[in-house]
Order: structure tokens, then C-alpha cells, then sequence
């Protein structure tokens, strides 16, 4: 019986010996492959890591903004693009930059400030880089600079919504501006029966040829641009002459795009003609040029003033100011601002000039001309020039540029199947080990 007792004992330490012998196995086994998963997960990242080293955006007036980034991946990078949009009416852009360098590059990026591609003081960028590599993606956070006039020490005014920026003057010239400039958003407003409620910029400046570089006018030759509107917020305003009337007239702009907002728009007449009705009066040569041209029957016709840009009219551009002045006053004083305001809102629902001007007021451009010709003492036009356009909206509305849409980032997916596989590998391992532990208890019985 003792000896039997004994062989029993000898038995069941060799089961636990071989027992903690294949817990010990199946636990290095274990150790094994999550070292293994673990180590194909740096791989990975270290595969697919983006670095960031430098980025950065300055302001380069009268040239543009200037966008710099350094970055470096074990891979290389496939791909470098800087998206950016300028507010508030620029829409979200790609770039590809100029990039140099192997694992590590160095990109650059000049905005530059053209009459194609307008940059104006106090312009806001908001921009972010789109880095590819080959096992990954990154996109850099989005970071805001902005555009501004270094020649000059900008001071601001502000009133409500509306902010004044000036200098070389005394701010009691600046709060005047910022009288003319409420004057119209209120005044204009109330008429097309529009409210402006946001942020409303005026840039004032000294004299028009220092105005100049930061708007990149157009003009033809010998004309000088004493104001415009770039930015559907930001009124560019000279103080050569008539600065407050120059003020109203190109803040009633900004209130006649909100009026009109959309792809849609307005005559050039209708346009520039509430403009100068914003002013105190026309300027000195608007008006004369109009008186003359009345007195040798020399006007154009309503058709002919639907579009600026016509030889025709930057050869008289006073003419063409006065005409559409006279024009919207006749509408205004005849017809009412109730009316007035139905206009725009027909021009906002995508209307012509001819059907916008049938549904409001029963006449079309022709017969605007003929009864604004009797108002003014003119015969009756028997019939437009062939050569001048017939009808069609104000504005051709703007075909926009997209960037593409983010792509899925491939590295995340790869890391969420490697993550699936950790987790199989260790429910396989834990499984083992309870086996064993059952099998060891039963020997040790």
C-alpha cells in the first residue's frame, strides 16, 4: 500500500511538471506572436509616418501671400497640395506647389496677387496641405493669414458692422467715411429692402495712386479709379475727391450683390445706376455729360448700358454713369421703392432684363427708354441699333472650381485590420491557456 502511495505521488508531480511545461509553451508561443503583431504595427507606422517639420504663410505686398512647408516620410512623398480659400467669395482651391528634396522636401507655394486672381488688403486665407505618401495620408490643420498693405500704418474705426481702416489723415476725416459709409448700408438697404448683417470693410486711402497697386484695377487708359468693390464685403475707397460720395456709392454696391445674392445679377445700368443714386448727387462730369447728350440727342440706349465693358461705353464713361443715375431715378420717383425692390427680386429669381423689367413695371428695355426719353424732353427711339444686345440676365453666373474631396486614409484601414488580428491572436491564446489548465487539473486528480 506505502509503495502503491508513493508511485501515485511520483505520477502526479511528473502530470504538474508536464503541465507547467505546456502552460509555459503555449504562454511563449503567445509572447511570440504579440511580439511579432506588435512589431508589424511599427512597421506600419513607421511606414506610413508624415512629419511636419516646418509651415508657414507670410504676407508679400504688393505681391501676394507666400506658403512654405517642410516635411519628411521614410517613403518619400507622392504628392504635395495646398488647398486654400479666400473669403468670403472664394471657393476651396488645390495648388500643386514647387517642391525639392527626397525623404525630406521642401514646398513652396506663391498666391499671387493678379487682376485674374485678385488679392485685396485685409483679404483672409484659410489653407491646409494635403501630404501623400505611399502607405499613408496627411492633412495639415487649417491655418488663416491674411493679405495686408505693409506700406502703411493701418488704424480702424468701427460702428456696429461696419469697420473703417485709414491713415495719413485724422480720424475725424476717418469717422466721417464712416458716417457716408453707414448712410448707404442703411439708405440702400431700407430701399431694396436688404439687410446687410454682416462685417462691412472700407479701405480708406489717401490718394488714388496709392490706392492703385492694392486693387489692380482695370481701368482703361486715362481713367482713374477713385473706388471699387473686389470683395463682396470690402469697399477700396480714395479721399482725392467727393470721398464720402465715392464711400456711399461703393458701399451701395455691396448692398445691391446681398440684394441680388446668388448665381444670378443685374444690368450694368441697374447696377452702377442705384450706385450713384446712393450718392448726394452725381459728380460733376456725370452729370454734365448726361445734360449734354440730352441736349444733342447723342444718349445711349437702355440695351446698349446692360453691359459696361462695350467700346461704346469706356469711350463716355461719365455719360454712362449720369444715363443709368437718371435712369434709376426715373424708376425710383416714378414707380416707387416698393417696385424698385420687386425689381431685384425678380432679378435674384434668375429673370432677364427684359421679362424683370415686364413683370414689375409692364414695359420692357424699349419701353423704359421711350418713357425715360419723354422725361427728359427726347423723342421716342423708333428701334435699337441691330449691332446692341437684344435681352439676358444681368451677370452670367460663375461656374466654381472644387477641390477634390479628401480621400479615405489607406493607413487607418491597414491599422484597423492588423487591430482585428491582435485581438484573434489573443482569444486563441487565452484559449489555449485555459485547455491547459484543465488538462492539468484533471491529471493532478
Amino acid at each position: 500500500m506505502r509503495l502503491t502511495n508513493m508511485r501515485r505521488t511520483a505520477r502526479h508531480r511528473r502530470a504538474a511538471i508536464r503541465g507547467r511545461a505546456a502552460i509555459h509553451s503555449v504562454a511563449a508561443v503567445a509572447i511570440a506572436l504579440l511580439l511579432t503583431v506588435a512589431a508589424s504595427l511599427s512597421l506600419v507606422a513607421a511606414q506610413g509616418e508624415i512629419e511636419v517639420r516646418m509651415n508657414e504663410a507670410r504676407s508679400d505686398f504688393p505681391t501676394g501671400l507666400v506658403f512654405n512647408l517642410t516635411a519628411a516620410s521614410p517613403d518619400g512623398l507622392d504628392d504635395v497640395r495646398l488647398v486654400y480659400q479666400v473669403a468670403p467669395d472664394g471657393v476651396r482651391t488645390s495648388a500643386i506647389p514647387e517642391c525639392t528634396g527626397g525623404t525630406v522636401v521642401s514646398c513652396r507655394f506663391d498666391l499671387l496677387a493678379t487682376p485674374r486672381n485678385v488679392l485685396i488688403p485685409g483679404a483672409e486665407v484659410t489653407y491646409f496641405w494635403r501630404l501623400l505618401s505611399a502607405s499613408g495620408e496627411l492633412e495639415t490643420e487649417p491655418q488663416d493669414i491674411m493679405y495686408e498693405d505693409s506700406r502703411f500704418d493701418w488704424q480702424s474705426l468701427s460702428e456696429g458692422n461696419l469697420t473703417v481702416w485709414w491713415y495719413d489723415t485724422s480720424e475725424d476725416e476717418a469717422r466721417d467715411i464712416l458716417t457716408a459709409a453707414r448712410e448707404a448700408l442703411d439708405n440702400v438697404g431700407r430701399m431694396l429692402e436688404t439687410t446687410v448683417d454682416f462685417p462691412v470693410k472700407v479701405r480708406y486711402y489717401r490718394t488714388a495712386a496709392e490706392m492703385e497697386p492694392a486693387i489692380l484695377s482695370s481701368s482703361g487708359e486715362g481713367v482713374v479709379t477713385r473706388g471699387e468693390v473686389v470683395y463682396s464685403d470690402t469697399a477700396m475707397v480714395s479721399a482725392d475727391s467727393a470721398a464720402g460720395d465715392i464711400t456711399r456709392h461703393e458701399v451701395a454696391h455691396i448692398v445691391v450683390r446681398e440684394a441680388v445674392s446668388g448665381p444670378f445679377g443685374v444690368p450694368d445700368w441697374l447696377n452702377e445706376g442705384t450706385a450713384v443714386y446712393a450718392q448726394s448727387q452725381p459728380l460733376g462730369g456725370q452729370y454734365q455729360s448726361l445734360q449734354a447728350a440730352i441736349r444733342s440727342n447723342d444718349v445711349f440706349s437702355v440695351r446698349s448700358l446692360s453691359s459696361a465693358s462695350s467700346g461704346a461705353l469706356s469711350s463716355r464713361v461719365s455719360l454712362f454713369y449720369g444715363q443709368s443715375w437718371s435712369l434709376v431715378e426715373y424708376l425710383v420717383l416714378t414707380y416707387g421703392e416698393e417696385q424698385f425692390a420687386e425689381l431685384f427680386r425678380a432679378f435674384k429669381a434668375g429673370d432677364t432684363t427684359g421679362g424683370a423689367l415686364e413683370q414689375v413695371y409692364g414695359f420692357d428695355q424699349d419701353g423704359l427708354e421711350n418713357e425715360w426719353r419723354e422725361s427728359v424732353g427726347l423723342p421716342p427711339r423708333e428701334e435699337a441699333p441691330s449691332d446692341e444686345p437684344t435681352d439676358g440676365p444681368g451677370d452670367d453666373p460663375a461656374e466654381p472650381t472644387r477641390a477634390p474631396d479628401a480621400a479615405d486614409n489607406g493607413n487607418s484601414s491597414g491599422s484597423a485590420v492588423l487591430i482585428i488580428v491582435v485581438i484573434g491572436v489573443t482569444a486563441v491564446v487565452a484559449g489555449g491557456l485555459v485547455i491547459a489548465g484543465l488538462m492539468l487539473a484533471r491529471r493532478s486528480r
